[in-house]
């Protein structure tokens, strides 16, 4: 006698299938949530490491390296990164070995260092690599340049002042970061506070996330007209480059909390602009050293996680900064010898 087998019919095979999909768009957002955490956590450390190094770098050169240098009062092409002094500093000897300082980063003898790309200097809620091609600029342009640079997701805090100078020391005290053009700022001038005063921070960059906003729009994003492409924000460590008037597309290795950073209207660069728009480095020959003419632009800080960035305070400490904070405090964080008084606890 055959004893029939009773199979699933195909309501109850349904039923089971959409149950299975339901409890999966419930597992989701929470295994999203975990592997953002431990990203923020691996991008912390990323910038831990950075802060061992600029430490190390102040330990033998009793000051933080300079941000970007410059020989001339061209900064659309500088010499060199801070980044490219920072190498030995984090175990990229070999990449620090191929650089030749005596030249400028785009002359042919920096072609293969400029092209390294550096892990450490991913954040991995945006990525694990990146490079800039520099292929169609050198051909647009006319002029030699590093077929790619690796890219970077870290920058340093220049401070709440867009003013792009090849001697920074000209600009207000009450503005400058600690990084800066040709800086040389030590931890004994820090009279802000080394626990609060950012160093670095995120900035994320490449990918397809942060577009480049129209200067003349905040709410409107630009697009290449010669590739007749969206702009995607870049930056890369060794390019000791900044944009002009004439190619606004470029991220720089600067970020600011403002673009001018005083009185009466600081004209402030919000962190991760809900937008995700965000304002290119563009050199355009302001006079004031003020930045009073607003010609000058930074970007700003940005990143993929949730709600704020990572920073690299100058004492070494890594903080989640929220977007939320308030706009002066978030500039006095970004300044290290203003003597300002937070209007609020940042952490």
């Amino acid at each position: 006698m055959r004893i029939p087998r009773r199979g699933f019919t195909l309501v109850e095979l349904l039923v089971v299938v959409g149950i299975i999909a339901i409890l999966m768009m419930m597992l989701l957002p929470a295994i999203q949530r975990v592997r953002e955490s431990a990203n923020r956590i691996r991008c912390g450390s990323n910038l831990r490491q950075l802060g061992i190094a600029l430490h190390a770098y102040h330990h033998d050169h009793r000051a933080f390296p300079p941000g970007l240098t410059s020989s001339t009062n061209d900064l659309v092409n500088g010499d060199a990164t801070g980044f490219t002094f920072l190498l030995p500093y984090f175990e990229q000897d070999n990449a620090f070995r191929l650089y030749n300082f005596s030249v400028p980063w785009y002359h042919r003898a920096n072609y293969t260092a400029v092209g390294v790309s550096l892990k450490l200097l991913y954040c991995p809620s945006n990525r694990v690599d990146g490079s800039l091609d520099l292929r169609p600029f050198a051909e647009e342009w006319s002029t030699p340049l590093p077929p790619v640079a690796g890219g970077t997701d870290y920058v340093f805090c220049k401070g709440a002042n867009a003013e792009l100078v090849r001697d920074s020391a000209r600009l207000p005290l009450a503005v400058r970061g600690v990084f800066d053009v040709n800086s040389k700022v030590r931890l004994e001038d820090i009279k802000d506070g080394t626990s609060t005063t950012i160093a670095m921070g995120d900035g994320s960059a490449g990918g397809g996330t942060y577009r480049v906003r129209d200067l003349t729009d905040p709410n409107r994003a630009v697009s290449d007209v010669v590739r007749n492409q969206p702009v995607y924000i870049e930056q890369c460590w060794g390019a000791a480059a900044v944009g002009n008037e004439a190619y606004p597309y470029y991220g720089s290795v600067f970020a600011v909390t403002a673009q001018y950073g005083l009185p009466p209207n600081p004209r402030d660069e919000p962190m991760n602009p809900p937008n995700r728009l965000v304002a290119p480095t563009v050199d355009g020959n302001d006079t004031t050293f003020t930045n009073a003419s607003g010609q000058d632009w930074v970007s700003g800080f940005r990143s993929l996680h949730p709600g704020g960035c990572n920073f690299l305070y100058c004492d070494g400490g890594v903080r989640f900064l929220r977007a939320s904070v308030h706009p002066a405090t978030y500039r006095a964080l970004s300044t290290y010898a203003a003597a300002e008084v937070l209007i609020e606890d940042p952490f």
